[in-house]
C-alpha cells in the first residue's frame, strides 16, 4: 500500500508537502481544481512504475534552481526519485488517467496504429505481454541480422560471377588445382579470342601487274606525205634560233592562231611568205593525230607504271605480308611462298621511267623516227621474268585463301563470353578463399546460421503468442460488452482480433451499433464513413477506456497486490454512469491492495466516500498556494461537501454547461459558494458564520501575507456583481429581465474557477 507521496520541483509542487496529516489509506481521495496537479501526481506514479524518468525531467517546475526529486513510502520500503533517475520501481501501481487513454485506447477520437499496438498488450495481460515482448525483441534481433547479412552481402556480391546466386558462392569449396584451371582457361581464351579475330581477318589478295602497251610503232612513225623542202625548210629555221628541244611543238602551237595573213607572233603581214608554206605543208591533220597518240600513252604509262599506282601495289603487297604472318600462326603455309618478288616495285618504276623517256623524246619531235633505247629493253626483259614469280606468289595466294576459310569455318563455333565467364568464375572461386573475401563469407554464413535461429525460436514464440491471444481475446472481449451493458452502453465490441503490421503485434475490434458493425478507421478515415470518431460519444469513449481498464485489471493474476490509481474516471457521463463508476470503484477496492481516486468533482469524491469504510479512507486536497506552489493538505470532504454547497455548485455547473435554471436563482447562488469555499480552505483564518464581505476585509487587513491575498480582487469583482441580488429590500433587487446572460455565463464561470469546481 502506498503511504505518503513526497514531490518537490515538479509541475506545480514546488514542496507537496502541506501542514496535517497527509497519510494514505486502502480508499484515498485527492480533490483538485483543474490545473492544480492531478495529472502531475498520475504522471509520477506512472513513471514509478515503469521506471522511465524521462516525464519527469521534462516536468520540472519552470524557473527551479533546486533538482526535483519524489519521495513514494510504501508499507515497509521506499522508492526514491533523484530528479535523474529511479532508485527501484513499483510495479504494482497501475494507473487509469487521459495519458492511459491516449496512449491505449484512443487519442482524441482516432484510434490509430500506436494504439492498437497498446491495447494489444492491455488485451493480452502480463503473461501475453511476456511472449509479445519476446516476439518483439526476436523481430527486432532478426531485422538487425537482416541488416548485418546485408552489409556483408554487399562486401560479396561484386565477387559474385556471372550465372552465380550468392548463396551458390558461399558454398564453393576449396581448390588446390585451380591456379592450374586458371593457367588453362587462360590460355583456352586467348585461342578463342583469336579465333574471334580469325573470322574478321582479311585474306591476301592476288597482285595484278600493268600491261606494257605497244607504242614501239609508234616511236617509229614518220609522216611521208610532208615535201622535203618543207621539212628541210622548219628544221633550218629551228635550228638557226637554238629551238630543237621543243621547237616544232612550239610552231605547231601557234599555226592554229594565224587569221588575215597576220603572224600571231610579231603582228607582221606573213602573206605569200615561204616559210609559212612550209609550216602549213608540214603541220597537217595527220601531224595533230601523231601527236595525239603520243599524248595518249604518255597517260596510259603514267597511270599505270607512276608512282600512284607503285604506291597502291605498295600498300597492297603489305597488307598481303601482314595477312600471311597473321595466317601462318594458325595454318600450315610458307609466308615466303605468298610473297612477291622483293624488286618488283623498282623493276616496274623503271620500266615505267624508260618508256616515258622515249615517249618524251617523240614528244618533242613528233616527225622524227624514236629507237627502242637499251634501258629499255632491258626494263622490258626484266618485268617479263618478274612476270613469271609474281604469277607464282598469285597461285600460292590463290590456293591459301581456301585453307585460311577452312580455318574460319572451324574457329566459328567458339563463343569468347563463354570462356571469359567460365575463366572469371575460376578466378572467383580462388578469391572466395582468399582474405579478405573468406572473412566476408564466414560473417555471412555465420550471421545467416544465427538469422535462421532467431527465426526458428521466433516462429515458436509466435505460435505460442498466436494460441494464448486466441484464447484469451474473446473472454476479454466479453467481459467488455460485460462491462459497457453494466455502463448502459448502447453498443459492444466484436471482432477482436490481432495481426502483425509491422512485424509488431497488434489488436482490433469493431464498434456494433444498432446491431452495425462499424471499423475503427484512423486519422484518415473520411467523416462521410462511420467510424470510432463519429459514432461514439465523448461519454461513450470514456466509458469504453475505463472498461478496458477494468477489465484489464481483472484479468492481470496480481491484482490482488495492485494500487489503483484513478484520475477524474467519472468523466462526462450522465447519472447512471455515475453510479456505475462509484461500484466499479467499490468493486476494485475489495479485490486490490489500494484504490486512490483524484477528480476535481468534489460531488462524486463525496459518493465514493460514504460507500467505502470509515475506517479504510482518507480525503486530501490540493491547495494551491501560489507562491508556495500546490500542496496536498487533509480535507474536510463531509463539510466540504455539505449538501446546500454541493447543490449549489452543481446548480451553478449545470448552468454553466447545460445552460439549467433560472438566472437569478443562480445568481444568488455564487456568494455561499463562495463564502463556503473560503471557509474550508483558509480554514482557521475566517469564522464559520463569516459572509464574504467579512471575509474580504480580514483578507485585506492581511495584506500579501493572507493565504488568501490572491484571490482577493477575483473575489472582490464578483462580490460586486452578486451585492444586488442578496439587497435586504426586494425592490431593489434586479429582476431576471434586468440581468446580462453573457456577464452572468462569465461571473459563474469566474466562481466556480475560485472554487475549484470548474467542469471540464
Amino acid at each position: 500500500m502506498l503511504k505518503r507521496i513526497g514531490i518537490k520541483n515538479i509541475g506545480r509542487f514546488t514542496n507537496s508537502n502541506g501542514k496535517g496529516n497527509t497519510e494514505l489509506t486502502k480508499y484515498s481521495f485527492v480533490f483538485g481544481a483543474n490545473g492544480h496537479g492531478k495529472t502531475t501526481i498520475c504522471a509520477v506514479l506512472r513513471s514509478a512504475q515503469t521506471g522511465n524518468a524521462d516525464p519527469l525531467i521534462g516536468r520540472k517546475t519552470l524557473g527551479a534552481t533546486a533538482a526535483s526529486s519524489v519521495d513514494l513510502l510504501f508499507d515497509g520500503s521506499g522508492v526514491r526519485f533523484d530528479g535523474a533517475a529511479w532508485d527501484k520501481t513499483a510495479p504494482d501501481l497501475a494507473v487509469f488517467d487521459s495519458a492511459y487513454v491516449s496512449e491505449n485506447i484512443h487519442s482524441g477520437e482516432v484510434v490509430d496504429t500506436d494504439h492498437k499496438r497498446n491495447l494489444y498488450r492491455v488485451i493480452i495481460g502480463a503473461e501475453g505481454v511476456h511472449l509479445a515482448e519476446r516476439d518483439s525483441q526476436l523481430a527486432a534481433d532478426s531485422r538487425a541480422k537482416t541488416r548485418e547479412i546485408s552489409a556483408v552481402a554487399k562486401l560479396i556480391q561484386p565477387h559474385v560471377p556471372p550465372g552465380m546466386t550468392l548463396e551458390q558462392f558461399l558454398k564453393v569449396p576449396a581448390n588446390p588445382g585451380i591456379d592450374v584451371r586458371i593457367a588453362d582457361q587462360t590460355r583456352n581464351l586467348e585461342a578463342i579470342r583469336q579465333a574471334a579475330q580469325i573470322q574478321n581477318r582479311p585474306l591476301p589478295s592476288e597482285i595484278t601487274l600493268p600491261i606494257i602497251p605497244a607504242f614501239a610503232s609508234l616511236l617509229e612513225k614518220t609522216i611521208d606525205e610532208i615535201a622535203e623542202g618543207a621539212e628541210r625548210q622548219l628544221s633550218d629555221h629551228i635550228a638557226a634560233h637554238g629551238m630543237a628541244a621543243n621547237g616544232e611543238s612550239w610552231v605547231a602551237a601557234g599555226m592554229p592562231h594565224i587569221e588575215h595573213g597576220v603572224c600571231p607572233f610579231c603582228g607582221q603581214n606573213i602573206n605569200g611568205l615561204p616559210l609559212i608554206t612550209a609550216y602549213r605543208s608540214v603541220f597537217s591533220d595527220a601531224y595533230k593525230g601523231l601527236v595525239a597518240d603520243i599524248k595518249t600513252y604518255l597517260g596510259i604509262i603514267q597511270e599505270e607504271f607512276g608512282e600512284g599506282k607503285i604506291g597502291w601495289l605498295a600498300a597492297q603487297i603489305e597488307k598481303n605480308k601482314a595477312a600471311a604472318d597473321f595466317w601462318h600462326q594458325y595454318c600450315p603455309i610458307d609466308p615466303t611462298m605468298l610473297a612477291m618478288p622483293e624488286n618488283l616495285l623498282d623493276t616496274i618504276r623503271d620500266l615505267g621511267v624508260a618508256a616515258l623517256e622515249l615517249l618524251d623524246r617523240k614528244a618533242r619531235s613528233p616527225l622524227e623516227a624514236v629507237p627502242l633505247s637499251k634501258e629499255y629493253q632491258e626494263a622490258v626483259a626484266a618485268f617479263q621474268a618478274l612476270k613469271e614469280a609474281v604469277n607464282a606468289a598469285n597461285m600460292a595466294i590463290f590456293a591459301a585463301k581456301d585453307v585460311f576459310n577452312a580455318k574460319k569455318a572451324e574457329t566459328g563455333v567458339a563463343d569468347v563470353r563463354v570462356a571469359e565467364n567460365e575463366l572469371q568464375r575460376l578466378q572467383a572461386f580462388k578469391k572466395r578463399h582468399e582474405q579478405p573475401l573468406v572473412q566476408h563469407c564466414d560473417d555471412h554464413i555465420r550471421l545467416s546460421t544465427e538469422k535462421d535461429v532467431i527465426d526458428n525460436e521466433k516462429a515458436e514464440v509466435r505460435k505460442k503468442l498466436d494460441e494464448y491471444t486466441n484464447s484469451a481475446v474473446k473472454p476479454y472481449e466479453k467481459r467488455i460488452n460485460e462491462l459497457l451493458d453494466a455502463f448502459a452502453a448502447d453498443f459492444t465490441i466484436a471482432e477482436t482480433k490481432h495481426s502483425y503490421v509491422g512485424g509488431v503485434a497488434t489488436s482490433s475490434y469493431q464498434i456494433v451499433i444498432n446491431a452495425t458493425a462499424v471499423d475503427l478507421g484512423d486519422g484518415n478515415t473520411p467523416a462521410t464513413k462511420p467510424s470510432f470518431k463519429n459514432t461514439l460519444s465523448s461519454g461513450d469513449r470514456s466509458t469504453l477506456a475505463l472498461a478496458f481498464f477494468l477489465a484489464h485489471l481483472e484479468r492481470d493474476k496480481g491484482h490482488g497486490n495492485k494500487i489503483v490509481v484513478l484520475d477524474d474516471p467519472f468523466n462526462s457521463q450522465d447519472a447512471f454512469r455515475r453510479v456505475q463508476t462509484i461500484q466499479e470503484i467499490r468493486r476494485m477496492g475489495k479485490k486490490c491492495a489500494q484504490v486512490i481516486v483524484l477528480s476535481h468533482d468534489a460531488g462524486f469524491l463525496k459518493d465514493v466516500w460514504a460507500k467505502v469504510q470509515p475506517a479504510e479512507r482518507t480525503a486530501l486536497m490540493i491547495d494551491n498556494a501560489r507562491t508556495q506552489g500546490c500542496k496536498l493538505v487533509p480535507w474536510a470532504i463531509e463539510s466540504a461537501c455539505a449538501g446546500r454547497i454541493i447543490a449549489e455548485i452543481t446548480d451553478l455547473q449545470a448552468y454553466l454547461t447545460n445552460n439549467e435554471g433560472k438566472p437569478l436563482d443562480i445568481a444568488k447562488k455564487m456568494r455561499p459558494v463562495l463564502e463556503d469555499h473560503c471557509r474550508r480552505v483558509y480554514y482557521g483564518y475566517f469564522g464559520d458564520q463569516d459572509t464574504l464581505g467579512e471575509i474580504m476585509r480580514k483578507t485585506r487587513d492581511g495584506g500579501d501575507q493572507h493565504p488568501a491575498h490572491h484571490i482577493y480582487e477575483e473575489l472582490d469583482v464578483i462580490n460586486e456583481f452578486t451585492a444586488p441580488f442578496h439587497h435586504a429590500d426586494l425592490a431593489a433587487v434586479p429582476t431576471a429581465d434586468q440581468i446580462d446572460k453573457t456577464q452572468l455565463d462569465s461571473f459563474v464561470r469566474r466562481t466556480l474557477r475560485v472554487a475549484k469546481a470548474l467542469p471540464n
